[in-house]
């Protein structure tokens, strides 16, 4: 199993039409820094797991010329049949502003012994175009991408811009590195917006409010990997995004159980000297 976040596969998510010159103009993401406490939302009946803990922290940075995704996550899974097993999983991407480049690495362990290790690249030939993504670990290969496929950042630029325009439903391919066999088909519902659905609410210690009081929706995503006939998803993230690209109420659906985000720590990041 694989831990996701909302950014990575909304980023974690996305799904405009190609032509999307525009998708910058209406979504200004903002460089920022976010800790989640994790915690089982609901298990059903043959899971096995009976209890879930942790943190998520999520660093969304601006290098100039592109986009740096840093997301760290521990959690301690309790079993009915079993001890406890802990695990940890690392993500770092970087993204170009254009979408057409990206770098990744993936980490994760249990029960402090190394699992996965992942590790390269990917190049898409233009916008809407199809390219290669290359590893070089677990091992040396390529992965053809389709055309049409996105990159996590560009996938939230889209969704936003998407939002923005009123649509409800959408489906794109993603491409974010965190296996090398395939790409997803993710397919999008969004929800009504909110206007600065936190302006004006509690201070909470550790949250920077101001980065909650734009427009916001809920939006409820599921993966399936490309060419599969399973009618149900690998897996489900449903988010709450902010125009500026903050997230927050986060659920991970993993068929048989689902671990929820609560968002506790948030602040802004400066912007980089460009």
């Amino acid at each position: 199993m694989k831990i996701r976040t909302a950014a990575i596969s909304f980023a974690a998510l996305a799904m405009l039409s190609q032509a999307a010159p525009a998708a910058n103009a209406g979504a200004d993401l903002v460089a920022h820094r976010a800790i989640y406490k994790m915690s089982l939302a609901s298990s059903k009946s043959g899971s096995g797991v009976t209890a879930a803990s942790g943190a998520m922290s999520y660093k969304f940075g601006d290098s100039c010329d592109g986009w740096i995704v840093e997301n760290k996550t521990a959690l301690t899974f309790a079993y009915s049949d079993g001890a406890p097993v802990s695990t940890t999983w690392d993500f770092v991407t970087w993204e170009s502003k254009d979408g057409l480049h990206y770098r990744f690495r993936v980490r994760s362990t249990r029960d402090g012994a190394v699992n996965e290790e992942i590790d390269g690249t990917a190049d898409l030939d233009g916008k809407g175009k199809g390219g290669i993504a290359k590893f070089t670990l677990p091992e040396a290969k390529s992965l053809p991408l389709p055309p049409g496929t996105l990159f996590p950042t560009e996938h939230t630029l889209r969704m936003i811009e998407l939002a923005q325009h009123g649509e409800h439903l959408a489906e794109r391919t993603l491409f974010d590195g965190t296996g090398t066999d395939q790409t997803f088909a993710v397919s999008a519902i969004i929800g009504k917006a909110a206007q600065g659905a936190k302006q004006g609410g509690p201070e909470l210690p550790g949250i920077n409010n101001l980065l909650l009081a734009s427009t916001s929706w809920p939006m409820q995503m599921a993966f399936f990997p490309d060419g599969s006939d399973d009618p149900e998803p690998d897996y489900e993230v449903g988010v709450r995004y902010y125009q500026n690209g903050v997230a927050d109420d986060v659920l991970q659906s993993f068929g048989t159980f689902s671990l929820r985000g609560t968002l506790e720590r948030l602040e802004a990041l400066p912007k980089p000297d460009c």
